[in-house]
């Protein structure tokens, strides 16, 4: 399993920085690699809520992934799994305040499920860097305007 973990600092609240970071339907707003999100089961943002989201797959076409609510603890941490037929991705997040805001923990691991799979290990590892650098430089702004 490859995994990224990174830190933000946010003069948002706690309280809004999950408000922004749960509602999974703006994802694309600060990760320019996924598309066309949508809640697909649930009402709001609880345990057992589904979005579905279109990323770039490994072959270089849209593919699919199906992003689970897993834990909800509002408004301290957050959560989810996504999957598809290739991969599993697990994502933490979790909002510690501070004098002026708070801190934002992003840590986040990508699994291949196909027995067969597209990379190695190690391609793996040297993609994941470069996705988790697109998502902290797009949370970064989000978080921060």
């Amino acid at each position: 399993m490859a995994t990224q973990q990174f830190d933000i600092t946010s003069p948002l609240a706690p309280d809004a920085a999950f408000d922004r970071l749960i509602n999974l339907t703006r994802v694309n707003e600060w990760d320019r690699g996924v598309t066309n999100p949508r809640q697909i089961y649930g009402s709001g943002h609880e345990v057992g809520s589904r979005y579905e989201v279109t990323v770039v797959g490994f072959d270089g076409k849209p593919a699919p992934v199906v992003y689970e609510l897993l834990e909800v603890d509002r408004p301290a941490r957050f959560v989810m799994e996504g999957t598809n037929a290739v991969f599993c991705a697990h994502d933490v997040i979790t909002i510690e305040p501070t004098d002026t805001g708070c801190t934002v923990t992003y840590s986040a691991g990508l699994e291949l499920l196909e027995e067969d799979p597209p990379l190695s290990p190690a391609q793996l590892d040297s993609l994941f860097v470069k996705v988790a650098e697109v998502a902290e430089d797009g949370l970064r702004s989000y978080l921060n305007m």
